[in-house]
C-alpha cells in the first residue's frame, strides 16, 4: 500500500467535524474507565479540558444531573461547534463549551470542583503549563482525574514495524520509532506529572483493552488510523522518497497479517491505559508557590 489518508481526514473540513466520531470510538475506552471511577455529586461545577466533540462532556453532564454545571474546552473550534449543538439537541442548558487554550485557561481562579480530560495528555504540547492552568482554576480540596494511554500501547503493532525496519534497510529509524512510543505515559510519570503540578494523588488505576482488526490491511486502513495514528507512526521515516515508504508499508501489512493468522479471532492489539485522580495541594505541602512557575 502507499500513504494515502484519504478523504475525510482534513480536521480543519466542517464535513469532517460534522461526521465525526471515530476518535470518540477509540476514547470511549478510556471515557468508561473515567466514568467508572470519577467522584460524583450534586451542585458541582466541572470543567471537561480537550472536550472535543463532546464526549465524556455530555454523558458526564448526563451522571451529574442539572444541579452541576458542566463546562468544556477545547483548541479545535469546529469540534466546540459541534458539542454545543449536541448540548443544544439534548436540552442541556447546564453544559457550556468554549473554544481555547489549555495551557492558558479562559477562566477565573477556583473556579471548579472537579476537572477531568480523557485521553487528553498525549495531546498537550505544553503538559505541565496545562497541569498548573488545571491548578489555578482547581478550588481549594477539588479533585483532577485523567485518562490516558500508557508505555506499550499498540505494542503488536510496534514491535512489527521496527522488525520492517530492519528488514527494509532502516535500521537506523528502529530508535525513532522505540522514541515515539515511549513519550507516552507510565503509572509513575502519571504520578511526578500531578505531584509537580501540587496535586496529591489519592486513586490511580490501570487497565488493558484490546482493538481487533481483521487483517494488517483493515488496521492500517481503518479510518481511526488515517486520522489518528498513520502520519505519526510514519513521520520516523521523515526524508524517505515515497517508494520506500511505500516498500516500508507494504512490508508492515504483510508482518501484521501473518499475525492476525496466527490470533485468534483477528489482529489483536493491546492498549494499556490509567485513570489517575489528585486533590489540589494547599498549605505548607505545595511543591512551588505559584510565583515561581
Amino acid at each position: 500500500m502507499t500513504r494515502d489518508l484519504g478523504p475525510g481526514t482534513d480536521l480543519s473540513d466542517p464535513r469532517v467535524a460534522a461526521t465525526f466520531d471515530e476518535l470518540t470510538v477509540w476514547s470511549s475506552m478510556f471515557g468508561q474507565l473515567l466514568l467508572r471511577h470519577v467522584p460524583l455529586a450534586p451542585g458541582l461545577a466541572v470543567l471537561d479540558v480537550g472536550c472535543g466533540t463532546g464526549f465524556p462532556l455530555l454523558e458526564l453532564a448526563d451522571r451529574l444531573g442539572p444541579s452541576s454545571v458542566v463546562h468544556g474546552l477545547d483548541a479545535w473550534d469546529l469540534a466546540v461547534e459541534r458539542a454545543r449543538r449536541k448540548a443544544d439537541v439534548r436540552g442541556a442548558a447546564h453544559v457550556h463549551v468554549t473554544h481555547g487554550d489549555a495551557a492558558r485557561m479562559p477562566y477565573d481562579d477556583a473556579s471548579f470542583d472537579l476537572i477531568v480530560s480523557n485521553v487528553g495528555l498525549n495531546n498537550f504540547s505544553e503538559p505541565a503549563r496545562v497541569m498548573a492552568e488545571c491548578r489555578r482554576v482547581c478550588r481549594p480540596g477539588g479533585r483532577l482525574a485523567l485518562t490516558t494511554n500508557l508505555v506499550g500501547h499498540m505494542r503488536e503493532l510496534y514491535d512489527a514495524f521496527a522488525e520492517t525496519l530492519e528488514a527494509v534497510g532502516h535500521a537506523d529509524r528502529v530508535e525513532r520509532l522505540r522514541e515515539q512510543e515511549a513519550h507516552r505515559a507510565t503509572p509513575d510519570g502519571l504520578r511526578a506529572l500531578l505531584a509537580d503540578g501540587d496535586f496529591e494523588v489519592t486513586a490511580l488505576r490501570t487497565e488493558e483493552f484490546e482493538l481487533r482488526y481483521a487483517d494488517g490491511a483493515a488496521l492500517l486502513r481503518a479510518y481511526l488510523t488515517r486520522v489518528g495514528f498513520l502520519d505519526g507512526w510514519l513521520s520516523v521515516l521523515d526524508g524517505t522518497e515515497p517508494a520506500g515508504e511505500a516498500a516500508v508499508l507494504a512490508d508492515l501489512e504483510a508482518r501484521l497479517d501473518r499475525r492476525a493468522r496466527g490470533d485468534v479471532g483477528g489482529l489483536r492489539l493491546r492498549i494499556p491505559a490509567a485513570y489517575v485522580e489528585g486533590r489540589r495541594v494547599d498549605g505548607p505541602a505545595r511543591r512551588r508557590p505559584a510565583r515561581d512557575r
